[in-house]
């Protein structure tokens, strides 16, 4: 077998070096031609596990990406563009202490697409003690779009939660589950999430080994700190792999090329069928059940994952004492019977029904440096809770009790202008600084959008003008916090900025069924000038692909 991975600019020109690999794997990064070379020498001996970028935030902007792959690192300011998006960054308030609420474990399930993320949480919510009566109807539930369930992919990242007893003890313990997307264009859903998780369940398909979005995924979650713990999915489709360890070792040399800590590298590894409902520590038993000599049943079910989520997954750390109600959001909706709609996890004290809030912006003045700007609480947006929810599997349910730190809830009665990313905060004892959320991937591609000027306008739609389609691409930003808009060439268009096609793609869907008519230009990549270098950088994709060794010249001569 010869592994060829192939670096390659999506403007055309290609460079090719041979590594060792395991699966056919894209990824997104950027590159200088002037020091071309330098990186082509360390792309050569680079393991298929390094990740392709990393992005950093500073003074509530992106700085900046950085390959770890790479000798030296490049920076990208992007400050010029004249944008129409909020930062996704915020200074951290000052070290108080805190305290771990036990009752509670936020857990997201991360993975590549298609290796089974949202089965596996079908089959957590059935094991849990919620729901016990209809958990014969559960079928990839949290894909509950209707793209979701047409192209069978998940698109936005939801929160369920379920309450389960461990055996042997007395104690029933809430757990917090966010299902999120696959595809590396969805990227920002997850990027978004992992402030409210404290540990992630990663996915990995048994026969495909480690993916891109795998890598990606896993880098944010180590950089967080966050807990891991591994489930080889679809032993049943690929027993040569279960028993000859090869995923498992592939998996073991991610974590240590994406730079995990100890206590990371020391993450449990569980076995599963999500789709055969099972789910097993040990090995051998996965073998078994396989092979038929062990029943599924056997096992428990889903009870082992649960238990080593209770197990490993820390609880919540919150502020002590007396602080007042705080809550970055994470997400934004809108119901016709209770108004606006935001949802995120509580950092400190705790919320009910008609409590007085307001919110500190997360927008930050171009002139003035985060770390030394406090954003202040609007007085001119205070209001009083009318409702806090919590989602078991994607009905919303009433909370009957005040909600505390450390769980995740959805609250209405809110600022009508709060945004992803702003915090939410209690107007008796409110905070100084917003809260701190992860950074976000910068985009890829850019596309325009203008009203349809074309022989065919107003034959399918029945929205059509220039304003209507610009409202509805800013309410977009709302949630898909990696879109960002300018202006375009023209007063009736707009320039949307996003992660990759599929992205535009899924957005010009939607928009088609709500009634827009909208005539769209052919996708340009995003470049950026290095300020240091002053040299232009573009995207690139990284492709691994396996072949026999007699098709390997013919490949590299295709790809060079």
């Amino acid at each position: 077998m010869l592994s060829v991975a192939a670096v390659t600019r999506r403007s055309g020109s290609r460079v090719v070096r041979a590594v060792t690999a395991a699966n056919v794997n894209v990824q997104h990064g950027v590159y200088s031609d002037d020091r071309l070379g330098a990186r082509n020498r360390s792309i050569s001996c680079m393991s298929t596990a390094t990740h392709p970028f990393r992005t950093s935030v500073d003074r509530g902007c992106v700085s900046g990406f950085v390959a770890d792959c790479w000798s030296h690192q490049s920076f990208v300011n992007l400050r010029s563009l004249p944008t129409q998006t909020r930062s996704f960054s915020a200074e951290v308030d000052s070290p108080t202490q805190t305290r771990t609420v036990d009752s509670i474990r936020n857990v997201a399930i991360v993975a590549h697409v298609d290796h089974g993320k949202t089965t596996l949480v079908d089959e957590l919510l059935k094991a849990s003690s919620d729901d016990s009566g209809n958990a014969s109807s559960l079928n990839r539930l949290m894909d509950s779009g209707d793209l979701e369930k047409e192209r069978g992919i998940t698109i936005t990242s939801k929160v369920t939660r379920c309450h389960y007893t461990s055996d042997g003890s007395n104690t029933t313990r809430t757990i917090n589950v966010v299902d999120t997307p696959g595809h590396a264009d969805f990227s920002g859903e997850v990027d978004r999430i992992l402030s409210l998780v404290d540990g992630v369940v990663l996915v990995v398909d048994v026969g495909e080994g480690p993916m891109a979005q795998t890598k990606y995924v896993l880098r944010r979650a180590l950089a967080r700190g966050l807990t891991p713990i591994v489930v080889l999915n679809k032993c049943d489709r690929a027993i040569a792999h279960v028993e000859s360890g090869e995923c498992e070792g592939g998996v073991l040399d991610l974590f240590d090329a994406l730079g995990a800590d100890d206590g990371q590298m020391e993450y449990p590894t569980l076995w599963a069928s999500a789709k055969s409902g099972w789910c097993t520590n040990d090995v051998d038993a996965a073998v078994g059940i396989v092979k038929g000599t062990v029943e599924g049943s056997d096992t428990g079910g889903m009870t082992s994952l649960l238990d080593c989520i209770v197990e490993y997954i820390p609880p919540p750390s919150v502020e002590e004492g007396n602080g007042g109600f705080s809550m970055a959001v994470t997400g934004v909706g809108y119901d016709q019977y209770l108004g606006r709609l935001c949802t995120g996890r509580i950092h400190s004290g705790t919320i009910s029904l008609a409590d007085s809030v307001t919110y500190l912006s997360r927008d930050t003045d171009d002139d003035e440096s985060s770390s030394t700007k406090q954003t202040k609480p609007s007085k001119d947006s205070i209001e009083s809770i009318t409702g806090i929810f919590v989602n078991r599997g994607v009905e919303r349910t009433p909370l009957d009790i005040p909600a505390s730190a450390g769980d995740i809830v959805t609250l209405s009665g809110i600022p009508p202008l709060i945004k992803v990313g702003d915090t939410l905060t209690s107007t008796t004892n409110p905070r100084s600084h917003a809260l701190p959320t992860p950074p976000l991937a910068p985009p890829t591609l850019s596309i325009e959008f203008g009203p349809n000027s074309g022989p065919l306008a107003g034959k399918e739609g029945s929205i059509v003008t220039a304003s209507r389609v610009r409202a509805r691409l800013v309410s977009e930003t709302d949630n898909n916090v990696t879109l960002t808009l300018h202006t375009g060439t023209s007063e009736e268009s707009t320039i949307v900025m996003a992660r990759g096609e599929l992205q535009l793609g899924i957005l010009i869907e939607q928009m088609r069924r709500e009634g827009y008519e909208v005539s769209v230009s052919p996708p340009k990549i995003m470049t950026h000038r290095d300020p240091t270098t002053q040299k232009e950088m573009e995207p690139f994709e990284e492709v691994t692909i396996d072949v026999d060794s007699e098709y390997g010249g013919a490949l590299l001569n295709l790809l060079s």
